[in-house]
This record gives C-alpha cells, structure tokens and sequence, in this order.
C-alpha cells in the first residue's frame, strides 16, 4: 500500500466520521421522510430533502477540495499529476459556488411559492 491510498483511505474515513458532526453542529436532525407533511404540507418536505441533499453535495465538493490539494501536494513537481490535482481544485470550487447558488434559488423559490 502505497502512500497515497494511505492518504486517501484516511482522508475518506475522517470525512465520513465528522460529517455527522458538521450536521449536527448546523441544527440538521435525522431525516424522518415527509415528517412535516402533516403539520405544514408538501412544501416543507421538498424544502427539507432539497436542503440536505444540498448538505451532502456540499460536503462532498469539500472532500473533493481536499482530495486535490493532497493531491497537489504529493504531486511532487510533476507536470501531469500537478495539473490534475489543481484541475480537481478548480472544479471542486465551482461545485461549491453552484451548490450555493442553488441553494439559496431554491430556498428563495420555496419561500416564494409558500407565501403566495
């Protein structure tokens, strides 16, 4: 086993480990499917599964943020592995910024469907 699967393996298992906790520490509780179709209808729902698969893309674009920058620094000067890792970076930012675009075009949509 080769040091950079040692990387990555340890990279995955922290990432899989705190994510729970980054959760929690945002207020999110366990996801009980439609548990406020009930009380507030079907738009809470949407809004509440659309938030967190939100969550879970953006938590995935950070590991792929960090996957590339230890990518880039066990690149060790070469030219390809270099330009993949900061090619991983660039899109792991961009995936960022639409995953933020994205939430607040749907939580503005939401909340404007749902006053109306």
């Amino acid at each position: 086993m080769n040091i950079k699967s040692i990387v990555r393996v340890t990279t995955g298992a922290v990432a899989l480990a705190v994510s729970p906790l980054i959760a929690f520490a945002q207020g999110l509780q366990p996801a009980i499917p439609f548990a406020n179709t009930a009380r507030g209808g079907l738009i809470p729902a949407i809004l509440t599964i659309v938030n967190g698969l939100l969550v879970i893309s953006g938590i995935v674009a950070s590991i792929y943020l960090v996957l590339g920058g230890v990518r880039y620094i066990m690149s060790q000067g070469e030219e390809g592995e270099t330009e993949k890792a900061k090619n991983t970076i660039l899109y792991a930012i961009i995936g960022l910024i639409v995953i933020a675009l994205s939430a607040a075009i749907v939580n503005f949509i939401i909340g404007t469907v749902a006053v109306a």
